[in-house]
């Protein structure tokens, strides 16, 4: 059986974590995966708004145990484990008996930065569980709904989920009339320092800056892929646009660009 080491806390703030660090390893159960696992958590949830850290729990997935902390009465519980690319922050929200979109409160997301301007993951996720309630009422008893935006990771789910369903939002930036520099500079910043920006989508991105005079219609939409990401950058309308340009990486990392025109929007630019 999985040894369980408990801390009863009154938030998760930085203190705490880091006085429980100490204490865990003056202990002997700061193994690696727990210290690697600890200090992931003490680096995200330093930029959580204190809503997230209070009535909280958090459980770290060491090598031979569990580390668990328990801030008041948890109605948001955080599992930190490591996976196929480091560290991962899990949420779970239990909702009892049915899952209604009113469980998915906006608390819940605070702080997060959604990958999708146009719509959020929140939205989206609303969107599925209202669809899949208004087809399936009876599904309300025994679903969960999983949420993976980016670093967030969230679990809504019954006490007995049989089905799941899910929402992954691929990353879209709102540009105004036309594609602004500044905010597609600011784009590939964000990349940069959330690691995404790998070797296929800087090869987008520097074929884009290099023909940038290339991509200034009005009402364009910009399809990126590289690395096993999809992005868009859309320009004016949401959806329906007159221009779209395609710009994707061969085998050698070499981006390459496609241009497809709808002549019947033309007719009403």
């Amino acid at each position: 059986m999985t040894e369980i080491k408990n801390f009863p806390v009154s938030s998760l703030d930085l203190d705490t974590l880091l006085s429980a660090k100490v204490k865990l390893r003056q202990e002997g159960f700061l193994d690696s995966n727990t210290k690697t696992c600890l200090d992931f958590a003490i680096q995200t949830l330093e930029n959580f708004p204190v809503s997230k850290r209070r009535d909280v729990s958090l459980t770290l997935e060491g090598e031979r145990q569990l580390v668990r902390f328990t801030a008041g009465n948890p109605v948001l519980q955080y599992v930190v484990r490591l996976g196929q690319k480091g560290p991962e922050l899990h949420q779970k929200v239990p909702v009892g008996s049915r899952l209604t979109p009113s469980c998915l409160s906006e608390s819940h997301f605070a702080g997060h930065c959604c990958r999708d301007e146009l719509e959020g993951c929140s939205s989206q996720a609303r969107r599925v569980l209202s669809a899949e309630i208004e087809s399936n009422p009876s599904s309300q008893g025994e679903l969960e709904l999983r949420i993976v935006c980016g670093e967030l990771r969230i679990t809504y789910s019954t006490q007995q989920p049989r089905r799941s369903l899910y929402v992954r939002p691929h990353r879209r930036v709102l540009f105004g009339k036309t594609l602004n520099l500044e905010k597609l500079l600011e784009t590939k910043t964000r990349l940069e320092r959330s690691g995404e920006m790998k070797d296929g989508l800087l090869a987008c991105f520097q074929h884009l800056l290099s023909n940038y005079s290339q991509f200034q219609d009005e009402n364009i939409r910009v399809v990126v892929q590289g690395d096993g990401e999809l992005m868009e950058l859309v320009c004016g309308r949401d959806k329906y646009h007159s221009t779209q340009h395609f710009i994707y990486t061969d085998g050698q990392n070499r981006a390459h660009s496609h241009m497809v025109q709808d002549m019947e929007l033309w007719e009403y630019e």
